[in-house]
């Protein structure tokens, strides 16, 4: 048989610690939920992200639109290689050898 685990006093202070520590930090995102729930302080995030998404959108929109007419090359490209195959007339099997 299986001897029980004995829990020392460090083991259970560790977990009293721990179970503290999550208690705070759930306390303090409920604070900040509830504080960035305001619209105040919604309409300030808004001012702050506002210009930076729009300068991220910006820079990367040239490369979106290179990648999107690069695939559609692609497709076309492919598109017509697979035309190309099924209109070309199959060999009889006696000259494959």
């Amino acid at each position: 048989m299986d001897a029980p685990e004995r829990t020392t006093s460090h083991e259970t202070a560790r977990d009293r610690y721990t179970e503290a520590n999550y208690d705070v930090a759930a306390h303090i995102g409920d604070k900040l939920m509830n504080l960035m729930r305001t619209p105040e302080n919604q309409a300030r995030i808004q001012s702050i992200l506002d210009p930076i998404v729009s300068h991220i959108i910006n820079r990367i929109f040239p490369y979106i639109l290179l990648s999107a007419i690069l695939f559609l090359i692609l497709f076309i490209l492919t598109i017509g290689t697979f035309f190309m195959v099924m209109r070309t007339p199959t060999l009889p099997t006696s000259f494959i050898s």
